[in-house]
């Protein structure tokens, strides 16, 4: 099973360095958002990708969290974001790299 369906079943990616995890609330009274959180082991730090897609379900939120991981693999300036503000470039270049080693 390749990354993009363990994502799709388990909701996370355990990178070694980092856990990627969607976290999709499916709420009936109001839509909130998914969010792409990026746990960084090695820092113990808590970051986020900065965007907000508009989906109607978990498919659609595993497909628009599918389609930020492969920019970012690419070295697309995807905003990842702390409590402090943007995520230091260390941080951000050791995520691509780790991303860079996921297998398809």
């Amino acid at each position: 099973m390749g990354w993009r369906e363990d994502l799709r079943s388990e909701g996370f990616l355990d990178l070694g360095e980092f856990i990627i995890e969607l976290i999709y609330v499916n709420c009936p009274c109001e839509p909130i958002p998914p969010v792409l959180a990026i746990y960084d082991k090695r820092e113990d730090e808590w970051y986020r990708v900065d965007e907000t897609p508009t989906v109607n379900n978990y498919s659609e939120a595993c497909d628009w969290a599918i389609e930020v991981i492969e920019r970012m693999r690419e070295g697309e300036g995807v905003k990842v974001v702390g409590l402090d503000g943007p995520a230091p470039l260390k941080m951000v270049m050791r995520l691509r790299k780790s991303l860079q080693r996921l297998t398809d």
